[in-house]
């Protein structure tokens, strides 16, 4: 009897922390849920400038609101007066299923990318400075970097605007440097592949697993997959051709993620 009694009590157990667990995942489900990226251009706004329609590549319009508790940010505008939503402005916004937006930012048009050929890699800071600010104010816009350097319109806002240490909506030639040591191709051509591969090799079998290979590449939560796909021969680690591809696919052909 009192054996009985056990299984009966471990069954309910097991049944109870079925459900806890099934009721976690449901909360976490949810909470990814209310949480949602919108990034696009703003293609219309109310009058009283708190209701935008946004175009998201190849998708239909999406409605986002701002109210008394969203973090606007305007990144990229040098003058105050240009600190306000208009038609036309580049847009990313962290929101709620109802478009309601926690965090908003809003940058100037950038248009279509011109990133600078394979020359890039061989150039210093200075050079690459002087290059790219089509002014001639001695200082780089948010276009021109988003233009020439890196054209990330999910990433790219959050970027320059960490660089862009005193806010003023543009960078200096410290700031510059700084938003340039964060973008991948930079990075990566400051060695050579081979270079990098000696480098990840911390083990010295001349092979990188996926740990190692998180050393050469700066892609946050992606890096697994970056790695699987790099991995042609499918063996869990890279030779040193897989590395030497992979490197050369950021610096020579136009990589735009940081």
């Amino acid at each position: 009897m009192i054996k009985i009694q056990l299984i009966k009590a471990l069954a309910v157990l097991i049944r109870s922390f079925a459900m806890l667990t099934a009721l976690a995942q449901a909360q976490n489900n949810r909470k990814e849920q209310t949480n949602r990226v919108v990034v696009g251009t703003v293609k219309s706004i109310d009058s009283a400038g708190t209701k935008f329609d946004v175009l998201q590549s190849g998708e239909n319009l999406q409605r986002l609101y701002i109210n008394s508790k969203s973090k606007v940010y305007f990144v990229g505008f040098p003058q105050i007066v240009d600190q306000k939503p208009r038609v036309g402005l580049g847009v990313k916004a962290t929101c709620d299923n109802d478009g309601q937006a926690k965090k908003i930012i809003f940058t100037p048009h950038v248009g279509k990318p011109a990133i600078l050929g394979e020359t890039r890699v061989s150039m210093t800071i200075p050079e690459l400075y002087k290059k790219i600010y089509e002014d001639k104010s001695n200082s780089i816009s948010y276009v021109e970097f988003s233009k020439y350097i890196y054209h990330s319109p999910k990433h790219g806002p959050d970027s320059f605007r960490k660089a862009d240490k005193n806010s003023d909506g543009i960078l200096n030639s410290v700031e510059f440097a700084l938003a340039l040591s964060k973008v991948s191709w930079w990075r990566l051509s400051r060695m050579t592949p081979n270079e990098w591969f000696l480098y990840a090799d911390k083990n010295r079998d001349e092979m990188i697993d996926n740990k190692e290979f998180a050393s050469i590449c700066t892609s946050g939560n992606h890096i697994e997959n970056i790695f699987k796909r790099t991995d042609k021969d499918r063996s869990g680690s890279l030779n040193q051709s897989e590395t030497t591809a992979y490197i050369r696919s950021i610096t020579h052909n136009a990589e735009r993620r940081p």
